[in-house]
């Protein structure tokens, strides 16, 4: 919580509502990203204690964050850094349309331009990988005018 309000009872009225932390006005910005930092850190690690499983099982895909392993049917594939961001961000959506602006928001670490192609490209790469075949997807499609999306098992391509 970031609140004008720093004397003590606001701040445990604050945090016994529900607030995860409290933070008065005036704050530095080290402090808050420092706050930030160390409650990114403890949900990981509660995460982790709970048994928490990461990865993302799509058919016979199967992408462990951890790690960044990226396997389907078992094979482990090589991927770039942004195909592995790319698949990763379809499959957590998969059987939803993301749009080519999306994906470059999502994994592209640069400005893009409006017909930037890139990401046509690296799909390409992503169906190789996968061995796909773009005319008869059983992984990624591409809808015309929209954008692609990662397949869910037994899933019909959109027309």
């Amino acid at each position: 919580m970031l609140t004008g309000l720093g004397d003590e009872p606001d701040r445990i009225m604050g945090l016994e509502n529900g607030a995860d932390d409290y933070l008065p006005k005036t704050f530095s910005t080290r402090e808050l990203l420092a706050r930030l930092r160390s409650m990114i850190r403890s949900s990981r690690v509660s995460q982790r204690a709970v048994g928490g499983d990461n990865r993302i099982v799509v058919g016979d895909l199967e992408i462990d964050p951890d790690t960044r392993a990226v396997a389907v049917g078992g094979r482990a594939l090589l991927l770039t850094p942004v195909e592995y961001e790319m698949l990763t961000t379809l499959a957590r959506s998969a059987g939803r349309i993301r749009t080519r602006e999306q994906l470059l928001l999502e994994v592209a670490d640069r400005d893009f331009e409006v017909f930037d192609r890139s990401i046509d490209m690296h799909i390409s790469s992503l169906r190789k990988e996968l061995g796909d075949d773009p005319r008869a997807p059983r992984c990624i499609q591409t809808v015309r005018s929209a954008g692609y999306l990662l397949l869910k098992p037994g899933a019909e391509p959109i027309v």
